[in-house]
């Protein structure tokens, strides 16, 4: 491996926090790293460290940046910095002061320096540059590229930094959170170019599928260390388990010697003047000893989510639903109908409408066609994306408590708030500081502190995942799969969804489409979509020798034997599948394992088949 940069003797504090204590780094040439830690602990404060935007602590001895070789490096940050009325296409300027600064001068500039100007733009490769992001904003669904930035949603800003990241020449790119506020469809489409790119790269991401799929390197930010571990983002987890197990036992160990050490040292006064003074010494190590292992132990966010406990199946019943906004249809003639103790994740691509439909089961938008029938007294909370409810100004401790040192919630439990602040891992120290000095994902776990201060009969989550890091991810997930109560989610973290969900409704085509076996499911859905869209566009390939044949009496009636042969073999290869997956989640004895093989076969055989017929398929509409 060729070191590309080492950060030596790296120290960086804020009034009440540190977030690095004398620590060194070493970044390599071809290194993917995942980089992992809580929020407000440092991620983002690294990424601008080794982006000179932030200037560590003068220590002594003295902060070293030590570049081995020079290299040129880009970071795409969580939140694109709006100017003005910037277009789509320009934007792309702001990552390169360099073309900006030329472009401005070409605007006064004389037709001789005019004519250099755009000499030195084109030796620079400004050009390819600007093709290479206008390509990929066509791959991610950005048509317009007129369109004021500005007026972009949350998730075509992403796809917009998306597109400045991956069409850059640098050699080290760093990605704060990329894929917030994202669809699945430009998740896997992103992934896929990070598998396939040439950049070293660092990621700050809570998807932990994206992580598993394209990281080789983690990077752990933990107590103002950095911790790093060569190897897959599954494998580091599997190292956490046996180091959390191993450092149980040292504490366990200790504990008992440190027993032993008190009963000696709390004898009698005659005892204690013929005690060893390095004896004394030692159990004062000790102690320090224990205290460190326990300050590194894992630390969990202490949730509660409580569901109403009303028994009333139905909550909510929506029948022929519509809504538009002028002459543009969000969706029309939708039905469903939310029961209680289901677990709905809702997908859709940008746009489709998915938050309004949570406003309309909020209450708070109408739909423009079709009724909707909500229990009684119906309750309903709202984990939302955009942080609302967040008033900057105020301290933690403000609106949690809401001027009073205890909170009661709508069932009659009362609470501290500092005790129930800590168990969303807030310090005493740091509740009265004011909302705004907190990292965005700090502030995602206060928001869900607030949130489950109460009992809901229905709870939505909307993009949960955003911001927050993995560890309180992991806990909530946990949570939700124990939670009794009714929950839809509305999220791009595949992991979290699958994990935390047993029903999927996805918006397609004006449509709500439901599939009661998951995510997973629905995964099928799509990528048969875009075998559809791909069908779409594909032309046989013309002869420059003879015109295309026309099809013979024959032929027809193969084509419509064929196609109804393709649904038929479609068919059998979905119950086959099925089978198998049933199979798979019940107890696994010789007998079903020997079945399991059995039926692999069987599902190699229909899918081989089916490829035959999609091939005589091609050839026949090829002759239309």
């Amino acid at each position: 491996m060729t070191p590309i940069c080492t950060l030596q003797n790296l120290t960086l504090s804020y009034p009440l926090k540190v977030l690095f204590k004398d620590v060194s780094f070493t970044l390599n040439e071809k290194d993917r790293i995942g980089v992992l830690g809580l929020n407000g602990h440092g991620k983002s404060s690294l990424f601008k460290v080794l982006a000179g935007q932030v200037e560590p602590d003068i220590t002594t001895p003295k902060f070293k940046y030590d570049k081995s070789q020079n290299f040129s490096l880009l970071l795409i940050p969580q939140e694109l910095e709006i100017i003005g009325e910037e277009s789509i296409a320009d934007y792309f300027l702001n990552f390169y002061p360099e073309f900006k600064n030329l472009y401005e001068e070409y605007k006064t500039a004389n037709l001789d320096r005019q004519g250099a100007i755009l000499d030195e733009l084109y030796n620079a490769g400004e050009a390819e540059i600007q093709n290479k992001y206008i390509s990929y904003l066509k791959s991610f669904g950005l048509e317009d590229h007129e369109r004021s930035v500005r007026s972009l949603s949350g998730g075509e800003q992403r796809k917009m930094a998306l597109a400045i990241g991956l069409s850059a020449p640098h050699q080290v790119i760093l990605w704060d959170e990329p894929t917030n506020h994202l669809d699945l469809k430009t998740i896997e489409i992103f992934e896929d170019e990070l598998k396939n790119c040439q950049n070293t790269f660092l990621i700050i991401s809570h998807d932990r599928t994206l992580l598993n799929n394209v990281v080789d390197r983690i990077v752990h930010i933990q107590h103002g260390k950095i911790r790093s571990f060569q190897g897959s983002y599954e494998a580091y987890l599997e190292f956490l388990r046996e180091d959390q197990k191993n450092r149980q036992l040292q504490i366990e160990k200790l504990s008992n010697i440190q027993r032993r050490e008190t009963a000696w040292i709390t004898r009698g006064a005659k005892a204690r003047r013929t005690k060893s003074k390095k004896r004394i010494e030692d159990y004062s190590k000790l102690n320090e000893q224990i205290t460190d292992l326990k300050s590194l132990a894992h630390k969990k966010v202490s949730m509660d989510l409580k569901g109403s406990g009303r028994k009333t199946k139905l909550l909510f019943d929506a029948e022929n639903l519509g809504l538009k906004f002028g002459e543009r249809i969000l969706f029309e003639n939708m039905d469903f109908k939310l029961m209680q103790g289901q677990k709905i994740s809702l997908i859709g691509d940008n746009g489709v409408g998915k938050s309004s439909l949570l406003k309309i089961i909020l209450g708070e938008l109408e739909p423009t066609t079709g009724t909707v029938k909500r229990a009684d007294q119906l309750r309903v909370g709202y984990f939302s994306q955009k942080r609302e409810s967040l008033d900057m100004e105020m301290t933690p401790w403000d609106l949690i408590g809401e001027g009073s040192d205890f909170i009661f919630s709508n069932t009659g439990e009362k609470r501290h708030v500092a005790s129930y602040l800590e168990n969303f891992l807030f310090r005493s120290e740091e509740i009265k500081r004011p909302i705004k000095t907190f990292s965005g994902g700090e502030k995602n776990r206060l928001q869900l502190a607030k949130f489950m201060k109460d009992a809901m009969d229905i709870w939505i989550f909307d993009e949960p995942t955003n911001d927050l890091d993995l560890e309180t991810i992991g806990i909530l997930e946990d949570e939700l799969k124990l939670y009794k109560g009714t929950l839809l989610i509305v999220g791009h973290d595949r992991t979290f969804i699958e994990n935390a969900t047993d029903t999927c409704w996805m918006i397609h085509d004006r449509k709500l489409e439901m599939f009661e076996g998951g995510l997973s499911q629905a995964e099928y859905f799509l990528e048969a979509l875009e075998l559809e869209e791909k069908l779409k566009t594909m032309k046989p390939p013309a002869s420059a020798q003879t015109p295309k044949s026309q099809l013979s009496n024959k032929d027809k009636i193969r084509l419509d034997q064929v196609q109804r042969e393709i649904e038929d073999q479609e068919k059998l290869i979905s119950q086959i599948s099925d089978l198998i997956s049933r199979m798979a989640s019940s107890v696994r004895d010789a007998e079903t394992i020997q079945k399991m093989d059995a039926l692999q076969d069987k599902l190699k055989q229909a899918e081989s088949k089916l490829e035959k017929l999609i091939s005589e398929w091609e050839e026949l509409e090829a002759k239309k």
